[in-house]
């Protein structure tokens, strides 16, 4: 095989309707069995390249200059939303559409899907229907799906950004073990560095669209880590915790709740809830493992779900949260789900949110854009300043700081102090434990369920 397995060389691209390039004179080389970490700020173009990279550029939708070769003859593509590319309603046929590919004797493809199953750590029943994971499962299975290929190029795009701790380390792990055993090539996204360090060995920095810098991992924390800082990205040490606001004297209860039981699904499991008494000026974060029930918990309280059993009651309102109308709902509790391009209703991101709201986010200079076209942490970025112009007495945010570098995460965390010194409640479900330090006063710990 070639020693370029891809290579650029001085490629750049723009989408078609736009009028700048997304990203410029791109020289880039990758061989097989190297492992590149690719980082830097968010919204910089790092998505991009790696769907590039992966051979995953629609020609009909981007103008395009320079070379662009990929030689590699099986590529494995995991992207930041796993909703986007579930194609069959169980983990079985998810696994096994992309193993029949691989192999052609259905013991070969079975022994594929549980081999992948296992090193991915999925421990869900085989049958067990898609739509009843939570976001954290579903992106296991994904990567097990991409696994189940035995690719001579694996691409994943922030794989663990939706996952817990444990389950960070065990994808980490699946995906060491399934490289160690192969040839094959490996590109992985990520805004942390450390939980990769051992596994890559050369880290690639993408900004406004162009590589800032690319060198071996090791070579570059210990000569340019002030121009990482200085790019957002997250350096080992670099970060600490700050301490939460503090609470408001004599604030008002503006939510409580008593026996609560609830489920994701039908026949899916069952969860239940300690009490909540939540007060102007208040953060709740709400943690666990995947699949603990942070998630339906959020839609619970926030009233896009009713409970199994139990009650939550609103200050100064007598109605089920789920069974106020929508648009009067959104002006007392605004909720940002997981995957916030659901809630989207405009043509561009000036028309999401106001434009004092977008800048104390971060999100300068992006008027015109589509909020699809903006990357997975912009996207969440705007879903908050959009949620926040409603000027809702209680946020609801569900892992508010996915794909976030560590201007734009400081950005967030900022906003949201502000939110809660103006009288705001919020209750975040999030495995980012750095915010959970330092923005909750109370923290609800959900245990495994499964």
């Amino acid at each position: 095989m070639s020693r370029r397995l891809v290579s650029f060389k001085s490629w750049s691209m723009s989408f078609n309707g736009t009028d700048f390039e997304t990203l410029r004179d791109i020289t880039l080389r990758i061989a097989p069995g190297e492992r590149v970490l690719v980082t830097g700020p968010s919204g910089g173009g790092k998505s991009t390249l790696v769907r590039a990279i992966a051979g995953l550029i629609d020609p009909s939708t981007v103008s395009e200059w320079g070379e662009r070769t990929n030689r590699a003859k099986s590529v494995a593509y995991v992207g930041q939303e796993p909703d986007e590319q579930i194609l069959f309603p169980t983990i079985r046929e998810e696994v096994a559409f992309v193993a029949e590919t691989a192999v052609s004797d259905s013991g070969e493809v079975e022994d594929r899907i549980h081999e992948a199953l296992h090193s991915a750590g999925v421990t869900n029943p085989i049958d067990g229907l898609m739509g009843r994971l939570s976001g954290g499962e579903k992106q296991r299975v994904a990567i097990a799906t991409a696994m189940a290929a035995k690719p001579d190029l694996l691409v994943l795009d922030e794989p663990t950004a939706s996952l817990d701790g444990i389950s960070m380390e065990t994808v980490r792990d699946a995906v060491h073990r399934v490289i160690d055993d192969s040839t094959s090539a490996l590109v992985i996204v990520e805004h942390r560095i450390k939980l990769w360090r051992n596994l890559v060995d050369r880290i690639v920095v993408v900004a406004d669209g162009r590589i800032a810098i690319d060198g071996p991992l090791d070579e570059v924390l210990a000569t340019q880590r002030s121009a990482l800082v200085a790019l957002g990205v997250w350096v080992p040490g670099h970060t600490r915790a700050k301490r939460p606001n503090p609470r408001q004297r004599g604030a008002q209860t503006v939510l409580q709740t008593r026996k609560l039981v609830m489920s994701r699904a039908p026949e899916a499991p069952i969860f239940r809830l300690s009490a909540l008494n939540l007060r102007e000026g208040e953060a709740v974060a709400i943690t666990g493992p995947n699949g603990s029930g942070k998630t339906t918990a959020l839609r619970v309280l926030g009233g896009l779900i009713p409970p199994l059993s139990g009650t939550v009651e609103y200050r100064d309102n007598d109605v089920e949260p789920h069974r106020i109308p929508a648009r009067a709902l959104a002006k007392f509790a605004s909720s940002v789900v997981q995957n916030p391009a659901y809630g989207f209703g405009s043509g561009t991101v000036a028309d999401e949110a106001p434009a004092h709201e977008r800048a104390a986010v971060g999100l300068r200079g992006m008027d015109r854009r589509h909020p699809q076209s903006l990357s997975g942490g912009e996207r969440r970025r705007l879903a908050l300043a959009t949620a926040i112009s409603r000027e809702p007495s209680i946020l609801f945010l569900d892992e508010p700081t996915f794909g976030q570098d560590a201007h734009s995460w400081h950005d967030l965390l900022d906003r949201l102090r502000d939110y809660l010194d103006a009288g705001g409640a919020i209750v975040f479900a999030s495995h980012d434990q750095l915010l959970v330090r330092s923005l909750a006063h109370r923290i609800i710990h959900l245990g495994d369920n499964s």
